[in-house]
């Protein structure tokens, strides 16, 4: 298949008519790492991960968006760990050897209006909201004279049996996205429905997501010099799971000083809010994460207590970065932390309480190649630390 799949690109390179414009573009890594150190539970694994994207352009109106993961492996010592097809956990968000869909997307832009359908790869500002998610999904973009946009959704976020429609978990969202002078600002909406609401049935399944609704303001801007981010989510009406109000907030301060920029970031949840598994914390051990491209070395997260009472959580965190020169930067980060563990039952989900510590840098061997590494420790409730040297690559 995977050999069939690449001729068949190759084909289309030399096949396909002469107005329509082809875009070939792809990235991949390979990384070393390690997780909980040299203890009796410690992880020491090599993976990697390579993609292929294809931008086709028959029209000045439409356009065909698709990728392939072409590999998404991993290996500790001899031993070559693959995922199954479609699962999410591990490094890169789909897992296994097999060559699959990564995104396909039919667009169609005409007179300020952009429609499309398909799996689409769908990130929110700030990655707060979304992080890098593949959305089956019909959208309609309007952009305004002024750049404005509204945006309009339909997301098939889970198919149940394919015999039965009352099954399926269906999400719609209106969002805008604007800006007034020195300030960017969106408003984003959600609302989630199956059909067949069952509360007989456990764990994170589409029947226990009905009826969510949800509401995310976010707002950029620069006062004094300092840039300022502020994210918001706001969740509530469910039956299972976010029953009542479920908060998340997240405050980014930076500042470019002469020699190094510094950053600050209040991250805090109230009654199990959610937060993006890829947003950045300014710790590459605490979320930094994406849905489809993940981390190998993500300890903890914050923002998936799932609507639970006892999830309060929060995450203050600096980091300062330093552009030694034009190829090499490095960057400190620390502050202090309460996560909560979540399992199956509250009795048996935890709260943690901890101070983290963590380093990154990254080297530009040229601007489509660089080296990166990044490590991150916990001191006081959880002991663990990580981290990993990762090439990355792109065209």
């Amino acid at each position: 298949m995977t050999k069939m799949l690449l001729v068949a690109l190759c084909l289309l390179s030399f096949g396909v008519n002469a107005e329509t414009k082809v875009n070939f573009s792809g990235d991949a890594y390979v990384r070393g790492y390690f997780l909980n150190g040299t203890g009796p539970d410690h992880t020491q694994a090599f993976n990697q991960f390579f993609r292929l994207n294809v931008d086709a352009k028959p029209d000045e109106h439409l356009t065909l968006k698709t990728g392939l993961m072409l590999s998404g492996n991993t290996w500790e010592g001899d031993k070559h760990h693959t995922n199954a097809i479609n699962s999410t956990v591990d490094n890169d968000g789909g897992g296994g050897d097999t060559t699959r869909l990564d995104h396909a997307v039919i667009e169609y832009n005409k007179n300020g209006w952009i429609t499309s359908a398909g799996r689409h790869a769908v990130s929110t500002p700030g990655n707060f909201l979304t992080s890098d998610d593949r959305r089956d999904r019909i959208q309609v973009l309007k952009f305004f004279a002024n750049y404005d946009v509204l945006a309009f959704a339909y997301d098939k976020r889970a198919e149940g049996s394919l015999s039965q429609g009352k099954d399926d978990l269906d999400m719609y969202s209106v969002s805008y996205y604007g800006s007034y002078k020195e300030f960017k600002y969106a408003l984003q909406t959600g609302y989630w429905i199956s059909k067949r609401y069952d509360a007989t049935t456990t764990g994170l399944e589409a029947l226990n997501l009905d009826n969510i609704k949800q509401i995310s303001p976010q707002l950029s801007t620069k006062v004094a010099g300092i840039d300022l981010d502020f994210y918001y989510t706001l969740l509530f009406g469910g039956q299972a799971y976010y029953k009542n109000d479920h908060h998340a907030f997240a405050l980014k301060l930076a500042k470019d000083l002469d020699i190094v920029r510094v950053e600050y970031e209040s991250v805090l949840t109230k009654n199990g809010g959610l937060i993006a598994s890829g947003f950045d914390t300014l710790s590459p051990i605490i979320n930094n994460s994406p849905d489809h491209h993940q981390s190998s070395i993500k300890l903890k997260t914050i923002g998936l207590g799932i609507g639970r009472a006892a999830a309060d959580e929060y995450s203050h965190m600096v980091r300062v970065s330093k552009a030694i020169n034009e190829e090499l930067s490095v960057s400190l980060n620390g502050g202090v932390a309460k996560l909560y563990t979540w399992a199956v039952t509250e009795a048996a989900s935890k709260i943690e309480k901890d101070t983290v510590l963590g380093a990154t840098s990254k080297y530009a061997f040229s601007k489509n190649l660089n080296l990166e590494a990044a490590y991150g420790k916990f001191f006081g409730d959880n002991k663990d630390h990580a981290g990993s040297l990762t090439l990355n690559a792109n065209f």
